[in-house]
């Protein structure tokens, strides 16, 4: 007997050194993948109508969805009713915008009402916004997410509450906060020193004002006051007690450091298995506060939307640049970030133009998806884009990037591939935090594999005309591999050969704005 435990541990330990020789530092700390499906409450369905103009907020609601800057009746019921429709894509976990109660008077800017709509402008951070439910519907909502095996990650904004003028007691609700019903104070009238009053943000690179001044005039809340500091963190452990599992972090950059960390060691202490991640917001490579973001993704708890590689995707298949854009960015963030593969990718959001606002081609949208999901992150979908949802008012900029949804067709071809796509990432370690070597790449081609211990992902994508390239070496054996998209994006079959001792594919030919997808891993 005791031989035979001892030959098992002499295995188990062979195991482990196998394991520990293909995965990295950063392998090692890896999430389970997840696909991300983001939703901005209420623009998405409307299912229950008594909600849409309640009485202690009336007013503020658009019923012909005209006014941009008005409520549209999307709910937490509607959001519910639609689970297994965004299940079907293969989603793990949902991002809601805030559900906390938000301003009952709208702000008025140059003669124009403007709801808050997208839950930004908080008055009470410990109950729910009455347009959008009760906290039995968000309890609801919660419950049938997670029996269809959906995580919940609620969208916090910490940073501040609503619009303000310390000059003008009457604008809107100043700023107001409370707790739990109970008036703590306004901008105006601001005892407990609840708020900083340094005016608004003019140097978008000091960090010091980022933190100490108003965003937007957002009344902006002192995190160092101890009142407002147990105010959040009691705030966030009540969403957790109501099951959620997961926090993105609005306006990341404007908070302390230390109190993120702090606020994160929080959110550990309830619960160990969370997602969180933060909005730090970057405008290119060579943003001043770069250095900044990482330190914030490696220290506090907290992960980051990946900003560096979205303004890479946008630049590459909306804009035209060559895939050295592209590769130089993933090669570059996966070294200055500890764990990459906990960054949130995304090709647009709430706060940008959709994509095919930005390049109305349906083709180059098809190749930003494939990419997102098969490349080193956690990939987030924005509501619509499955149904080429865009309003391109405006150039597309806020509000219009933020429509109705429209249809909840399954049969879409962007649907179909999400759903592939989603389905081979739960399949293999290799897309959900395996080692990415550049395999060719030019203007047009990117040719990508992915790849943890033997399961191995070969990508190739062409974003131009037809073309043929001439050697391509890999890491998978020698054989013939089906696209495993099956043509959804006129992908092809592949030929490994050997020579020279290594695996080779030669003369491989891609149609024109193609993605093919090769894999070893067994697909049922």
């Amino acid at each position: 007997m005791r031989k035979n435990f001892k030959a098992f541990v002499a295995l188990f330990a062979a195991i482990l050194l196998f394991f520990s020789g293909c995965s990295s530092k950063q392998e090692a700390k890896a999430p389970k993948s997840e696909v991300i499906y983001q939703v901005m409450v209420d623009r998405f369905y409307n299912g229950d109508p008594s909600n849409d103009d309640p009485e202690v907020s009336k007013g503020m609601f658009d019923p012909t969805h005209t006014n941009w800057r008005m409520y549209w009746g999307g709910d937490l019921k509607g959001l519910t009713e639609k689970i297994p429709y965004i299940k079907g894509m293969g989603v793990t976990a949902i991002w809601i915008s805030p559900v906390v109660d938000n301003i009952n008077k709208p702000a008025v800017y140059n003669g124009e009402i403007n709801a808050p709509y997208h839950g930004y402008w908080a008055r009470d951070f410990k109950r729910v916004e009455e347009h959008f439910g009760t906290w039995e519907d968000f309890d609801n909502f919660v419950k049938v997410a997670h029996e269809n095996g959906i995580k919940v990650i609620l969208d916090f904004a910490p940073n501040h509450t609503s619009p303000a003028d310390e000059e003008n007691p009457d604008f809107a609700e100043n700023g107001a906060l409370y707790d739990d019903g109970k008036l703590l104070g306004t901008y105006s009238n601001d005892s407990l020193k609840l708020f900083h009053h340094n005016g608004s943000i003019s140097n978008w690179n000091n960090l010091k004002e980022l933190q100490d001044k108003n965003l937007f005039d957002l009344a902006d809340l002192d995190q160092s006051n101890p009142i407002v500091d147990k105010y959040l963190k009691d705030s966030i452990k009540l969403w957790f007690n109501h099951e959620i599992d997961g926090v993105r972090l609005d306006a990341a950059k404007h908070m302390p450091m230390e109190w993120v960390k702090s606020f994160a060691n929080t959110i550990y202490s309830i619960k160990k298995d969370v997602l969180l991640f933060g909005e730090w917001m970057l405008s290119g490579p060579t943003d001043p506060l770069y250095g900044y973001n990482i330190q914030f993704a490696n220290t506090t708890g907290f992960s980051v939307l990946d900003f560096m590689l979205n303004g890479a995707i946008r630049d590459v298949f909306g804009k035209g640049y060559g895939f050295e854009r592209l590769n130089d960015t993933l090669e570059d963030t996966n070294k200055d970030y500890e764990n990459p593969y906990k960054l949130v990718t995304f090709i647009d959001n709430h706060d940008m133009p959709r994509f095919l606002s930005l390049n109305n081609d349906k083709d180059k949208l098809h190749e930003a998806i494939a990419f997102i999901m098969t490349t080193r992150g956690i990939p987030v979908i924005y509501y619509g884009t499955e149904q080429y949802l865009h309003n391109d008012t405006n150039g597309g900029n806020d509000p219009y990037n933020r429509p109705m949804m429209e249809k909840f067709d399954e049969s879409t071809k962007a649907y179909t591939l999400i759903k592939e796509l989603s389905r081979l990432r739960q399949l293999t370690p290799a897309l959900q935090y395996g080692t990415t070597t550049a395999r060719y790449v030019s203007d047009d081609v990117y040719i990508y594999e992915r790849q943890y211990g033997k399961d191995v992902v070969l990508v190739a994508i062409n974003k131009g005309e037809k073309t043929t390239v001439k050697t391509v070496k890999t890491s998978l054996r020698k054989g013939i591999y089906k696209d495993y998209l099956k043509g959804l994006l006129k992908g092809v079959e592949l030929k490994v050969t050997k020579g020279n001792g290594e695996n080779l594919v030669q003369d491989l030919t891609l149609p024109g704005n193609s993605v093919s997808v090769w894999t070893n891993v067994r697909v049922k």
